[in-house]
């Protein structure tokens, strides 16, 4: 099995190659938050856009249901019948 890790066994000594600072560290907890703060605004965006996508189709087929109703035609025919 290929190894890539690049050390011969986990130290404390490289965890801040892997986390910006040893646990607990200011710095894992401003980019912690930083993350998580990223992720909910890109995700309030993202409800954002789609929400004005619909609102651009449903408009569009109002429109399109609002044409095809007035360039419909009713026609009424009415047959008497008289008899003598």
């Amino acid at each position: 099995m290929f190894d890539a890790f690049p050390y011969e066994e986990w130290s404390e000594e490289i965890t801040t190659f892997w986390t910006f600072g040893v646990e607990g560290d200011t710095g894992t907890i401003i980019l912690t938050i930083l993350g998580v703060l990223f992720m909910i605004g890109s995700l309030i965006q993202f409800v954002r856009l789609e929400s004005q996508k619909l609102d651009a189709q449903t408009a569009t087929l109002r429109r399109a249901l609002a044409a095809a109703e007035q360039s419909t035609t009713t026609t009424v025919t009415v047959t008497t019948i008289t008899t003598e």
